[in-house]
């Protein structure tokens, strides 16, 4: 879309490499703190009625821990940790395919929505930040399909299936509060825009090439793959299985009823 390639170009200066990383490691930070001080998290959640009573900072500090905000334990500490190496995994990903500027722009847009989207409607849920992990990982389910992680260290899972776990939880919690489209809709709004084009036109691309590739087969005559052919009348042992051949001390090769008269 060129629009967008403009609007990248124009705001080349907003770019901050590694931008995801820095949020994910803040997110390890806030739930550390939070296990010391539990208040933290509740001091930093987007609380639409707080932030009208003048505590304006929660319009950005929900973004502070993507990955939510858990209480101690051995469990949460692994969560939070594998969480995090695929945050890093995903920054990576996402640059080496799009660059730092569109990268920033996508988090941006999609954190830019989660601001809005709730002062209009409120859907009181602590967990706004998390969704902007979750546009992070659509997009680069969509760029990576087929990437394993092996929960437990045993079971294979690929990418695209995890994706589409999360995509049904979503809209089982939109049904159950239909206020979360303030926040569900800004998570998708960003990948609508610069992933789901690109991955409709990279699937265009692999349907033609294939339709291209059957024609050519099609097209392409069992003639092609012969071994013996004569010279005179072009059979060959796939049209005619049963015809003999002679090869020429040239070369050549003739059918059995197309022999020159000094080979026969």
């Amino acid at each position: 879309m060129r629009w967008l390639e403009r609007l990248e170009n124009r705001l080349h200066w907003l770019a901050i490499p590694g931008f995801f990383k820095y949020l994910a490691m803040l997110g390890v930070l806030v739930s550390a703190v939070s296990w010391i001080n539990p208040g933290i998290a509740e001091t930093i959640a987007f609380d639409r009625s707080r932030i009208l009573e003048g505590e304006f900072w929660r319009l950005f500090s929900f973004g502070f821990a993507p990955m939510g905000v858990f209480g101690f334990g051995v469990l949460s500490i692994l969560f939070l940790v594998f969480a995090t190496f695929i945050a890093f995994l995903i920054s990576d990903s996402l640059e080496e395919v799009w660059g730092e500027t569109r990268t920033t722009l996508y988090l941006l847009t999609a954190w830019g929505g989660m601001t809005v989207g709730p002062m209009l409607l409120d859907p009181q849920s602590p967990f706004v930040g998390s969704y902007l992990y979750l546009t992070m990982f659509f997009a680069f389910a969509t760029f990576f399909p087929k990437y394993e992680f092996r929960l437990l260290g045993i079971l294979p899972v690929q990418v695209r299936v995890l994706a589409w776990i999360a995509f049904g939880f979503m809209f089982l919690s939109l049904l159950g509060n239909w206020r979360l489209v303030s926040v569900i809709a800004p998570t998708l709004l960003p990948y609508a825009l610069w992933v789901l084009p690109a991955y409709l036109r990279n699937r265009k691309a692999l349907m033609e090439a294939g339709m291209r590739r059957r024609k050519f087969q099609a097209k392409a005559s069992p003639e092609d793959d012969a071994f013996h052919r004569c010279n005179e009348c072009g059979r060959t042992e796939v049209s005619d299985p049963e015809l003999d051949f002679r090869t020429m001390h040239d070369g050549t090769e003739y059918c059995v009823d197309h022999l020159p008269g000094d080979a026969t």
